[in-house]
Formats: structure tokens, C-alpha cells, sequence
């Protein structure tokens, strides 16, 4: 992400960067440039790194985690698993059970991250955390064996909610594991492997997260982090190809022609991302987002531009908070990476603030 678009992103979740959580706009982007580096790498668990974030801040609420604690859990649980890097790709995506020597490589991973995000200043602390997310309340975890309340609060955060997401995610060499099922695979390391008080906030936490449906009384799991997109488009071609693009079972997508509509749903409950074409059925696309900065101020504002209009388009961006512009015809695999970086790094910036 280049260095307009981590402005105009802060800008967009709000507050400053010194403000909110310490951290320059340079310190930010040598960050994110590991961040970057490290979550696409392995397709199989793309995912996995957001959602232990997701888990870990729902948790650390609950536990009452200081303000301050926020960025270093963030980064510590976003990059608890950059030590896979110097793991083979083979190891990794193994549709089997690992060897000894394998298994071995892979116990490496959590003392590799911390040699690699230690050195980065704002990753100080978050490296300890690294290094610990391995660690069991009963001593017999692994790197350096700690127990009880030697290992940090984070570290014991990250390691209880790292195991349920990689016991309910798909992965090479097994089945994901139903919610239920993987509650008491937690439940069963209560004291042993994970802190109990912890491990009783947790599985708390995910009750609530349950919902009831009749389908022969199964319980579905109600992820932490579905975004909600409204996209707003006058031309009906183009808005039946962004709603092919964009649709999405990860995503909330609402595809309307006005900026009145935009601004209908923009009060009626939060939105992660706004995206219109430069011409709307009653307004510029560009004096809609102007106006939904009141209603929607830590949204994420797209614009579609003709390459021949991104000019004097470009003028309008300080004013309507436009992170990026898509031009037409967009190329749809880049634009869906756009949109999937954008609502990345949206959902990172609102977890540092404590969002």
C-alpha cells in the first residue's frame, strides 16, 4: 500500500497515529510492509492470521486489556505465525500427518517470528508474544517452557483462540472441525494447556456467538468480522458487473443507483465500504461520499474512474476521503485484491484503536 492510500485508510478509521497508538506513519508502514510480506503467503490459512486477530480482541475486551495493550496484541496476533516463513511450502500444505523431523521444523516457527519481528522497533513487544503463543499453562509447552502467569496475558490470549480458529479451519490434511466440537477440544485444556480463566471467558464469549436455526436443530457460528460493502452505480451494465465481482458469502454487498439510497443505508447500520461510479441517478459520486462522511466516517471510499476522467477526478479525493480509484474496465481479480487489502487494513487500523 503506498504511502497516500495508509493516510487516506487512518484518515478514513479516524484519529491520528501518534494519538491513537504511538506509531509514526513511516513506523506504520515498515509494519505493514512485514504484514504484507507474511498473510498472503500460505492460500490454504490466508484467513487464519484476521481471525485470531478478531478472537484475541473480542477476548481481550472481555478480560479488560489496557487501551494501550491493543496495537502490540494486533501485531502479535496477526504475525504469531511469521516464523513459518523459513518453513517449506511442501511442510506446510502437506495433506498428511508431519513427520517427527517435520513436526521438528514447525516447532521452530514461533522463535524464528520473534528473531524476525524483534529487531522492528514498533514489533518490540508484539515479539514476545510470538514467541510465547506456544507456551501451556502447565509448563510443557515449548520454546522455554514457561507456566502459569510467567507467560504474558496477550501470549495466553493468542495461544487459546490460535487453536480454536486452526481446529475450525479447513486445512490440507483434515476436515474443519464443527464449533461445538472444537468448544470442547478447548474446554478439555483448561489448566493444562490454556489458562483457565481465560479459557472460561472464552468459550463465554463463543456461546454468544452462537445462533439457533431449526435446520434439524444444528447451531451455526456467526463470524466476528462480515463487512458490510454498498456500492452505488447509475449504469446498469456496470452495476451488474460489480455486483458479479464483488459478491461474496465473506461480505454483506448492497448494489443501489442513488446517493440518497447510499445515505439511507449508511444510517441504518455500519458499513466498511462505500464504492460508487463517478455519476449517480440524483448526485456526483463524488458529492456522495462527501455527505457520507457524516454518516459513515470510518468507511473505506472507493471511486470507479474512467482512465480518461482520473484527472480531474484526482482534485476531488482530499475532500470526498477516497482511498483509492478503480478504473473502467476494472481487471477483476485486481479489484477484488483491492478491495480485500482495503478491508484488511481498514479492520487493522480499527483494532489498534481499541475499535
Amino acid at each position: 500500500m503506498e504511502e497516500d492510500g495508509v493516510r487516506f485508510l487512518k484518515e478514513s478509521v479516524g484519529g491520528t497515529c501518534r494519538a491513537d497508538h504511538g506509531l509514526t506513519l513511516e513506523e506504520l508502514e515498515a509494519v505493514f510492509a512485514l504484514v504484507r510480506a507474511i498473510l498472503p503467503r500460505d492460500s490454504v490459512t490466508r484467513g487464519h492470521s484476521l481471525r485470531v486477530m478478531d478472537y484475541a480482541l473480542a477476548l481481550a475486551r472481555r478480560v479488560g486489556l489496557p487501551r494501550k495493550m491493543f496495537p502490540h496484541l494486533v501485531f502479535g496476533s496477526l504475525l504469531h505465525d511469521c516464523g513459518k516463513g523459513g518453513v517449506s511450502d511442501h511442510i506446510l500444505q502437506k495433506p498428511g500427518a508431519l513427520t517427527p523431523d517435520q513436526m521438528r521444523l514447525m516447532g521452530l516457527h514461533s522463535e524464528r517470528g520473534h528473531t524476525i519481528t524483534r529487531c522492528v522497533g514498533p514489533l518490540e513487544v508484539a515479539s514476545l508474544f510470538i514467541r510465547q503463543h506456544h507456551e501451556r499453562w502447565d509448563g510443557l509447552g515449548y520454546p522455554d517452557g514457561l507456566s502459569e502467569e510467567e507467560i504474558h496475558l496477550c501470549s495466553r490470549i493468542i495461544s487459546i483462540v490460535d487453536v480454536f480458529d486452526a481446529l475450525t479451519s479447513h486445512r490440507p490434511y483434515r476436515k474443519r472441525m464443527p464449533v461445538q466440537a472444537a468448544m470442547g477440544v478447548i474446554r478439555s485444556g483448561r489448566g493444562s494447556r490454556f489458562d483457565p480463566d481465560l479459557t472460561d471467558l472464552f468459550l463465554t464469549l463463543l456461546r454468544e456467538k452462537m445462533v439457533s436455526v431449526r435446520e434439524g436443530g444444528a447451531r451455526l457460528f456467526r463470524p466476528w468480522f462480515t463487512p458490510s460493502i454498498v456500492v452505488a452505480e447509475a449504469d446498469g451494465p456496470l452495476r451488474r458487473g460489480l455486483t458479479r465481482t464483488l459478491s461474496s458469502p465473506a461480505s454483506q454487498l448492497s448494489v443501489v443507483r442513488s446517493g440518497e439510497e447510499v445515505l439511507t443505508l449508511l444510517a441504518a447500520g455500519p458499513v466498511e465500504m462505500i464504492l460508487v461510479g463517478e455519476t449517480l441517478t440524483d448526485m456526483s459520486g463524488a458529492e456522495c461520499l462527501v455527505m457520507s462522511r457524516e454518516f459513515a466516517p470510518h468507511a473505506v471510499r472507493l471511486m470507479l474512474c474512467p482512465f480518461n476522467r482520473l484527472e480531474a477526478l484526482v482534485a476531488q479525493r482530499e475532500q470526498a476521503g477516497i482511498y483509492r480509484f478503480v478504473l473502467v474496465p476494472w481487471h477483476e481479480r485486481e479489484f477484488k485484491e483491492l478491495v480485500e487489502e482495503a478491508l484488511v487494513w481498514r479492520q487493522i487500523y480499527a483494532a489498534m484503536r481499541g475499535g
